[in-house]
This record gives C-alpha cells, sequence and structure tokens, in this order.
C-alpha cells in the first residue's frame, strides 16, 4: 500500500512540477517580473529568477520521477513557493496573481496556493522518504488525479454563477 501511495505522490508531484515550469517557458520574462511583484528578492535577482525556476522545475520533476531522493529539491520548491504566497498575503497583497503555470494565468493569490504547495510539500516529502519510483499503474493514477481536479476546476469555471445560498445543481 505505501508503494502505491509513494508513487501516486512522486507522480503528482513531479507532473505538477512539469507542468508548471514547461507552462512559464513561453515568457519567463514576464514571470521574473511576478517573481519581482512579490518583492521577496531584490528586483535584479527576480528577472533572473524568471529565467532559472522554470528549467529547475522541470529537472526537478524528471528527477522526481527517476530519482525520488531527489525529492528534497521538490520539497524546497513547494516549501519555497507556499513562503512566497504566505509572506505576500500576510502584507495584503492579494490582487498578485499566483503564476504557479506561468504569466498569463488570472488567478489572484489566496490561502488555498499556500495549502495546495504545503500538500505537494507533504507529497513529496513521502517520496522522498520511502525512496520508490512509481510503477506505470502508480502514474498512471497520479496522472488521472490531476486531470480530474482540473477538469472539476474548468467545470466549475464553465457554469453560470448562482444566486447567494441557492444550489448550483438542478432538479429534474
Amino acid at each position: 500500500m505505501t508503494a502505491t501511495l509513494t508513487g501516486i505522490a512522486d507522480s503528482i508531484c513531479a507532473v505538477v512540477l512539469l507542468a508548471a515550469g514547461g507552462m512559464k517557458l513561453g515568457d519567463m520574462r514576464a514571470f521574473g517580473q511576478q517573481i519581482a511583484a512579490y518583492q521577496i528578492i531584490p528586483h535584479f535577482l527576480a528577472g533572473l529568477a524568471g529565467y532559472i525556476l522554470p528549467p529547475i522545475e522541470i529537472i526537478a520533476g524528471i528527477l522526481l520521477l527517476f530519482a525520488p531522493r531527489t525529492g528534497i529539491l521538490s520539497i524546497a520548491l513547494y516549501v519555497s513557493f507556499a513562503a512566497a504566497v504566505g509572506v505576500n498575503l500576510i502584507r495584503g497583497k492579494t490582487e498578485l496573481r499566483c503564476g504557479c503555470f506561468g504569466a498569463s494565468g488570472k488567478h489572484t493569490i489566496s490561502p488555498t496556493h499556500v495549502a495546495a504547495n504545503l500538500g505537494l510539500a507533504l507529497l513529496a516529502t513521502l517520496v522522498f522518504v520511502e525512496n520508490r519510483r512509481p510503477s506505470f499503474v502508480t502514474f498512471e493514477i497520479g496522472v488521472s488525479a490531476i486531470l480530474l481536479i482540473l477538469l472539476a476546476v474548468a467545470w466549475r469555471a464553465i457554469l453560470p454563477p448562482s444566486p447567494e445560498g441557492a444550489d448550483r445543481t438542478t432538479n429534474t
């Protein structure tokens, strides 16, 4: 059972890093500007981070699939993302776009981003501790879980807004 959970956790963490890094490659300059807006690191380093971070995320995702002990890098990435968002939430800067999956994202930061990154850090910690690569089946389950979450988010986004307190379901 632990091998199955570890494989699923590994797959989820790796695919999130691969997707996030890959989607940022399209406009790394704009991503650097988003990092600068967080005001965590000096402006000139933020611009540089915009070019360095996406390939690091991709490399971390690949390494996680084939060398689970490198999960320590993934843990560091997820914790640093949670910290950057958390610091800005404490500062009251909730208008910042998260930049999780590239500069074109429209989502602003929220406590959900902190929780999601800490959850991913916990999954990466499991992978690091257990040191097991995912099997093909657990990889498929992990990817399927991500796709189901994305489908639910997309479905929720296309539903018309409901009146306050009303249920979104319809009775037929």
